[in-house]
């Protein structure tokens, strides 16, 4: 529905309730009706205005994606506090930086050809290997400049909205957290994503917002000049995919006054479902190449020739479902558990085989932080075992061996500026073997293992 049929429709509702309203009620003085007339005239001045705001948004959206050259990126500071074991391993600022340019080369015929190029802040590790998935560094020294690196370059063609492939280098296509793949790790290599339910007619996208196949297959980033350099025993690649499903069983079709569909969105419920599956190879050279990132060294599980132990096949059911899908604030719950088939035994002659994880969490506020006040407040708990996952490519916050807590707040304090905070309550799952939280000197044979963790800062985008 355009603008000026929805200021129609909202003329007419007021002033057909005017008229009943004064058969059911008493009379009402001068006074009183200018006083309402003015409220009503007041209503009807902040809903156009409103209108015109969002309007105005959707057009600056639709020009900036159809521009040749957008500079985007986003300017972060941060307070970083982690204590393990009651004693405090670092109390210090950080900083962040983002810095890319994106664009559409080609668009017509219902093709388009997209581009993306972006810098950020990199960082080693204890042992001076650089971690893929840090991009919050401390502060540089007086005369040391900060470390930035190519973290994303890409090549995007999209046919009919059905099909799109993107080679280079690029962010996690895949739904879900941060437990198998960071925010801020980027394959390099190649993915496909195909689009049914974009396939299909108008009626059944609003059942099934979403019916898609991704697959992504590449080269796992390592330290060295050009793609890594494959041995006799492995090869260091990656072949992944998952399929995602969401249904909104009370979505129905709504028609505005010109006959066509309205885009409104009024079912309150949704349920989101993906399946995935995920083939490494080339752990060894991971573990010697890539840094763990706050950590001293791996959290695999390692055998005597210190290589990590386990191969991965994992496998991951991701679900959520979101209420009040039609407000602005809205709840979701999430699930997402992980496997790993190829895990081995920790002992020899023992079953442990540290193959399992999980998150579960719920939050309440705006999926999209856009505008000013604009917030999401959330919860969740993690269990991941030694083995479930590789943790130079999850986390930085979580590696694996963990369990614990973490809560999270984010609020839009300005157009463009939005302040975080989150708190986490962790230990090791198995004391074991390594991970976050020192040993307890009073008990040097078996300790919990306990960190606490505590981020505040903002970060302004662009």
């Amino acid at each position: 529905m355009d603008r000026v049929s929805r200021l129609f429709c909202v003329a007419l509702l007021l002033l057909l309730a005017a008229p009943l309203a004064a058969q059911e009620a008493p009379p009402e003085s001068d006074q009183e009706l200018r006083a309402r007339l003015a409220r009503l005239e007041a209503d009807f001045s902040a809903l156009r205005n409103r209108l015109g705001d969002q309007e105005r948004e959707s057009a600056d959206r639709e020009l900036r994606a159809r521009s040749l050259v957008n500079i985007y990126g986003d300017i972060g500071l941060a307070y970083h506090m982690l204590f393990e074991s009651k004693t405090e391993t670092f109390n210090r600022p950080d900083f962040r930086l983002h810095l890319g340019v994106f664009g559409t080369a080609f668009e017509q015929d219902k093709q388009r050809l997209r581009y993306d190029l972006r810098l950020t802040t990199v960082a080693e590790d204890l042992n001076g290997k650089p971690t893929p998935t840090l991009s919050w560094l401390p502060f540089p020294g007086y005369g040391v400049n900060p470390q930035l690196a190519l973290d994303r370059f890409s090549i995007e063609f999209a046919l009919s909205q059905v099909f799109s492939v993107t080679a280079g280098r690029f962010p996690s296509p895949f739904a879900g957290g941060e437990a198998l793949f960071d925010h801020d790790y980027h394959f390099q290599g190649l993915t496909q994503t195909l689009r049914l339910d974009h396939a299909a007619g108008e009626s059944f996208r609003r059942v099934v917002p979403r019916l898609a196949l991704t697959s992504t297959q590449g080269y796992m980033a390592q330290n060295n000049i050009g793609l890594p350099s494959p041995t006799a025993e492995s090869q260091p690649i990656y072949v992944g995919a998952q399929f995602e499903f969401h249904f909104a069983p009370f979505e129905t079709s709504r028609r505005g006054p010109d006959g066509r569909e309205t885009t409104e969105i009024n079912s309150d419920f949704e349920w989101r479902l993906a399946l995935g599956i995920h083939w490494f190879d080339g752990e060894e050279g991971i573990a010697s190449n890539l840094g763990v990132g706050y950590l001293s060294r791996t959290t695999n599980v390692l055998a005597p020739d210190g290589l990590v132990q386990s191969e991965f096949l994992v496998g991951e059911v991701y679900t959520e479902v979101i209420l009040l899908r039609s407000r602005r604030a809205r709840v979701k719950a999430w699930f997402h558990g992980l496997f790993n088939f190829h895990a081995e035994p920790q002992v020899e002659g023992r079953s442990e085989r540290n193959e399992m994880g999980f998150e579960a969490g719920l939050s309440w506020g705006m999926e999209q932080l856009t505008q000013r006040w604009d917030f999401r407040v959330g919860a969740r708990y993690f269990h991941l075992e030694a083995d479930v996952v590789i943790p130079e490519f999850n986390s930085e916050l979580l590696n694996t061996n963990i369990k614990g807590w973490q809560v999270d707040l984010l609020v839009r304090v300005f157009p463009s500026v939005t302040a975080f905070g989150n708190v986490m309550l962790t230990e090791r799952e198995n004391f074991e073997l390594a991970g976050f939280g020192l040993a307890n000197k009073d008990k040097p044979n078996r300790a919990s293992g306990q960190s606490f963790r505590v981020r505040i800062g903002l970060y302004l985008e662009f």
